[in-house]
C-alpha cells in the first residue's frame, strides 16, 4: 500500500504541519503491519519548503520535491493521500480522486471547499460539527474535534507516568518556528516578575531565526533553561505548573498532560478554537500576538502565582478534552475501515506488498 502526503514545512508556516503527518504516517504504519501489509510513505513538498527534511527521513518516509505549489502530482502513484496545506483546495483533491485516489483532508480553518473521502478537523469551536456540512462531499467521512488529535505517543504515555510537578514553573513555548518571535516577548516578562522566583523551560526550534536572540536572553534570567529541538515535551509539559504558549496544537498536548495554560494567539487561524476553550475554562487567553504586550504577561503571571489564582484553579481535567484511545490510532482505524468499504464497493482488495 502506498501513501502520500502533500505537506509543507518552513519558518514562515511553521512544523506543525508536516509534525501532525509523520504521527499519522507511524500509527498508519503500525495499524497496516498489524495485517500484514507494508505501507509506503513519500512526503510531498513545495521545493524549499524542507524544513522537516531530516525528521521525515527519521521516519523512514521519502520525499519528492514539486516545483510549485500547485505543481501537478500525476507523477505520484499513491493509492491514498493525505492533504494538509491551508493552500490547496478541492481543484487539487480532485485530480487525485479522480485519479482514483483515497483522499483525507487535515484542516481546521473551514473556508474553502474539499474534495475528499475524510476530513479530520481536531479543533473545537461553538458549532464544530457543522463547520464542514456546505464545504465537502455529503458523503465525506468528517472526524471532528479534538479526540483526533494528532499527538505523538508520549503525550498520551505522559498520563501513567508519575512526574511530579515543580511549584511556580513555567513552560514556555510558541511552536518551533514562532515567527513573530512571542517567545522573547514571555522571557521579557518572565524577568518582570522576579519577585515570584519562577524558574522556566524555554523551548524553540534549531530553525527559529531569533534563536540567538532567545538564547542570549535565557543566559541573563535566574532559573531559565533554553531547550532546542526537544525530545521530550510531554515530560516538560508533566514538570510544569503553568504554560505561556500558543494556540494550534499545543492546546491539545498541553490538555493531554493536564498543564494549566496562559495562551497567545500568534496565527489567525488559532483564534476561533482558543477563544472557545477559553469558555470552557481550557486557558487562560490573553489574545492575539498583535495586542499582547510582556507587561500582560507579567500580569498574568503575578495573577496566577501571587493570588489564590481562580482561573488557574479552574482550569482543571484538562486531559478529558483529549481522552486515551484517540488521536492517530482512531484516525488510523476510520481510515483502514473506509479503504475497505471502497475496495469492496470496487470489488477489489487492499494490495499487499
Amino acid at each position: 500500500m502506498r501513501l502520500a502526503i502533500r505537506v509543507d514545512a518552513s519558518p514562515t508556516i511553521g512544523a506543525g504541519h508536516a509534525m501532525r503527518c509523520i504521527t499519522l504516517a507511524k500509527a498508519l504504519r503500525r495499524a497496516f503491519k498489524a495485517n500484514n501489509i507494508q505501507l509506503e510513505v513519500t512526503a510531498v513538498s513545495t521545493q524549499g519548503a524542507n524544513m522537516l527534511e531530516t525528521a521525515f527521513k527519521s521516519a523512514d518516509i521519502s520525499i519528492t520535491y514539486v516545483p510549485q505549489l500547485e505543481s501537478d502530482v500525476g507523477h505520484i502513484n499513491a493509492e491514498v493521500w493525505v492533504v494538509d496545506h491551508y493552500k490547496l483546495d478541492a481543484k487539487f483533491e480532485s485530480e487525485l480522486v479522480d485519479n482514483g485516489a483515497m483522499v483525507v483532508v487535515i484542516d481546521d480553518l473551514a473556508n474553502r471547499r474539499h474534495n475528499c473521502h475524510l476530513l479530520i478537523d481536531v479543533n473545537l469551536s461553538k458549532h464544530s460539527e457543522k463547520r464542514y456540512t456546505s464545504l465537502v462531499p455529503k458523503d465525506c467521512v468528517q472526524l471532528i474535534g479534538p479526540k483526533y488529535a494528532l499527538l505523538r505517543e508520549e503525550f498520551y504515555q505522559a498520563r501513567q507516568k508519575n512526574i511530579n510537578r515543580i511549584p511556580k514553573h513555567v513552560l514556555v513555548c510558541f511552536g518551533g518556528s514562532d515567527p513573530t518571535n512571542t517567545t522573547s516577548t514571555a522571557l521579557q516578562a518572565v524577568a518582570k516578575v522576579k519577585e515570584l522566583g519562577l524558574t522556566a523551560d524555554v523551548v524553540i526550534g534549531a530553525g527559529n531565526i531569533y534563536k540567538q536572540t532567545v538564547v542570549e536572553q535565557g543566559r541573563l534570567i535566574d532559573g531559565v533553561t533554553i531547550h532546542i529541538n526537544s525530545d521530550n515535551m510531554a515530560e516538560l509539559m508533566c514538570k510544569a505548573s503553568l504554560m505561556i504558549g500558543a494556540g494550534g496544537s499545543m492546546h491539545w498536548e498541553r490538555c493531554a498532560c493536564d498543564l494549566p495554560g496562559v495562551i497567545i494567539t500568534i496565527a489567525d487561524n488559532q483564534r476561533e478554537a482558543t477563544e472557545y476553550l477559553a469558555t470552557q475554562s481550557g486557558c487562560d487567553y490573553l489574545g492575539h500576538v498583535s495586542s499582547v504586550t510582556s507587561d500582560d504577561i507579567a500580569t498574568s503571571l503575578r495573577n496566577h502565582f501571587s493570588t489564590a489564582a481562580k482561573e488557574l484553579d479552574a482550569q482543571t481535567d484538562l486531559n478529558k478534552i483529549v481522552p486515551p484511545g484517540g488521536g492517530a490510532s482512531l484516525i488510523s482505524k476510520e481510515m483502514i475501515s473506509l479503504m475497505r468499504n471502497r475496495d469492496s464497493e470496487r470489488g477489489l482488495s487492499i494490495e499487499k506488498h
